[in-house]
């Protein structure tokens, strides 16, 4: 398949109604008190002045890729923000011209490097005046008087008029479901779509196969005329999460919980921080206890055929454990040789290898590329791995989906890798979702047919979605996105990155919360996973003691009749019959 990458000017939005006049809720602190509200745009690409008390940006040369090349801005004088904050923006604008009229809305540092402090929102505009609500949930701090809210408006030829914007920090905790909001959505979430048909067609088609076995009894002879059920036990496709070796492990109610979810419904999971060059290094504090648990947490995934992504042996992004190392030849050492340790203990156990994480990463990531000595450390790692094991290797990255400097990077490194010669199977797509940018069914498919001309394999890595109190939203964008992927053959695996509330880097994106109440997003994941995407027959051999079905291939278990006797094998789309003993 060969779809063109699908352009997006913002996230699509549903208004309603049309606030005008919005009176922000009590308890909040005005931050844009004293500020100042202007405009900007690279001479190249448009024009920016006040009039008639408004700020106008005039945008004739678009550019996709920055989108900040023209932009109005509203200082922040009031109030340092900190994680677990809330902000509601409220942000009077109109377009006068376009034919998308869209901006983007960015909480961050004023100054380089201009971090984040929240996610990016995108807003639709039109030629009335109206007063957008934007909600932020603050995720990096920004100390007081040094952050902005930025109006990216360069990605589309249009005009745009500011009037004002106030924004409103709350503290960590405040109940925001009652305020004024603009729900999202996003293209092809309708229950009747076009692509959703076309995509389960596909799974239908491609992911499904014809097998065929011949069932033989304890003395070798077929079981003729025996009616046998046959039911999928473990998918052939990685369907699965993040996990930890302390609660594979884990002797009380919660851990016994976290392991029947796990067995119940997942083929693959990866070990969320277990494989990480941090504690493998000589000398770490309870180093043999930690590997013993990983060692035990690895034979129970063993006993039940579920697969294991291994993540990961270097990441780029200078990682916490880190921060305070400055010598190179120690930095390249320390990962040399916790990556070989970690290739040897694994070996014939896992998969995949994800061997460089983060090589890109996000904007004003300290990069360990970028420091003098260790240019080709990730080189270096990436030769290792070539040298020790044959399972697919991939780079992982994040925001794969979403156009710009991160995806195209991504893509550039990956060529680059292949290029000099190394072997790239994959790509891994974190794929962290935020309400703030949903990338529709169809943009998911052309980004991936995009990476298919690089690589063979491509997995979901570490998928969530964090929304603003709309768990229908979630739930929604679940189900497209595991049925885009699962579509498409470049896909291997599809992982969550967590399940439960109790063990989740960001618990409100949990598919069951701390009391295992399950969410409506994991109520996706039982519909698709454990009933949708499974196979269950009842069949009656034939003289020759063969049954033929249509099914999903994986590990299958196969029983005669009721507390009959059990068997178990495997089928897959290269080996499509075999044989099985009925003990």
């Amino acid at each position: 398949m060969n779809r063109p990458l699908v352009k997006l000017a913002s996230a699509l939005l549903l208004v309603a109604p049309l606030f005008a006049d919005l009176t922000p809720p009590a308890g909040g602190q005005e931050i844009t008190v004293g500020g100042k509200l202007g405009a900007y745009s690279n001479p190249d690409h448009g024009t920016a002045k006040a009039e008639g008390g408004t700020w106008r940006v005039d945008v004739t040369k678009p550019d996709d890729s920055k989108p900040f090349l023209a932009q109005i801005s509203m200082s922040c004088p009031q109030g340092a923000l900190e994680p677990g904050d809330v902000v509601l923006a409220i942000i009077k604008a109109r377009a006068l011209r376009g034919e998308t009229p869209a901006v983007e809305a960015k909480l961050q540092l004023a100054a380089a490097p201009y971090t984040a402090a929240a996610g990016t929102t995108g807003l639709d505009l039109s030629p009335e005046w109206r007063e957008l609500p934007v909600l932020f949930p603050v995720t990096a701090a920004i100390a007081e008087g040094r952050a902005s809210l930025n109006l990216f408006c360069a990605r589309t030829a249009q005009t745009v008029e500011v009037a004002s914007i106030r924004a409103f920090r709350y503290p960590k905790g405040t109940d925001t479901s009652a305020f004024p909001r603009i729900r999202k959505t996003y293209a092809g979430r309708e229950a009747d779509a076009a692509w959703r048909k076309a995509a389960l067609q596909r799974i239908e088609q491609q992911r499904k196969s014809d097998f065929s076995l011949r069932v033989q009894g304890a003395d070798g002879k077929p079981l003729a005329d025996t009616e046998v059920t046959l039911t999928l036990r473990r998918h052939d496709f990685g369907f699965g999460s993040a996990v930890t070796a302390d609660w594979l492990t884990d002797g009380t109610e919660d851990g016994k919980r976290y392991r029947e979810i796990v067995d119940r419904l997942f083929s693959q999971v990866v070990f969320e921080n277990d494989f990480k060059d941090f504690g493998w290094q000589e000398g770490a504090g309870g180093k043999e206890a930690k590997l013993r648990q990983l060692d035990q947490a690895m034979d129970w995934l063993e006993e039940r055929r579920i697969s294991i992504r291994a993540h990961y042996l270097m990441q780029v992004a200078t990682p916490p454990n880190l921060a305070k190392m400055t010598d190179p030849e120690a930095i390249r050492r320390h990962f040399l040789t916790t990556a070989e340790e970690r290739l040897a203990f694994a070996e014939g156990r896992v998969r995949e290898w994800d061997v460089i994480n983060h090589p890109v990463a996000w904007s004003g990531a300290d990069l360990l590329s970028r420091r003098p000595g260790l240019e080709k450390l990730d080189r270096e790692i990436h030769g290792l791995a070539q040298r020790s094991t044959a399972v697919p290797l991939f780079v992982n990255e994040d925001q794969l989906f979403r156009p710009g400097r991160q995806s195209d990077e991504t893509f550039d490194y990956v060529r680059r890798l292949k290029e000099e010669g190394f072997r790239v199977d994959g790509v891994g797509n974190q794929a962290h979702i935020d309400e703030s940018f949903l990338p529709s069914p169809k943009h998911v498919l052309a980004v991936t047919d995009r990476f298919a001309t690089l690589v063979p394999r491509q997995v979901i890595t570490e998928f969530d979605i964090t929304t603003l109190q709309d768990e229908e939203l979630a739930a929604d964008y679940t189900r497209d996105l595991m049925i885009a992927c699962f579509s498409h053959p470049a896909y291997t695996g599809f992982l969550l990155w967590g399940f439960w509330e109790g063990r989740h880097w960001k618990p409100e994106a949990a598919s069951w919360s701390r009391d295992w109440t399950i969410r409506k997003r994991g109520e996706v994941l039982e519909e698709w996973i454990g009933r949708r995407w499974s196979t269950t027959v009842t069949l009656t051999t034939g003289k020759d003691g063969i049954v033929g079905w249509r099914g999903f291939p994986g590990w299958y278990e196969i029983r005669t009749g009721a507390g009959g006797p059990v068997g178990q094998f495997e089928v897959t789309k290269a080996l499509p019959s075999g044989s099985v003993e009925i003990k």
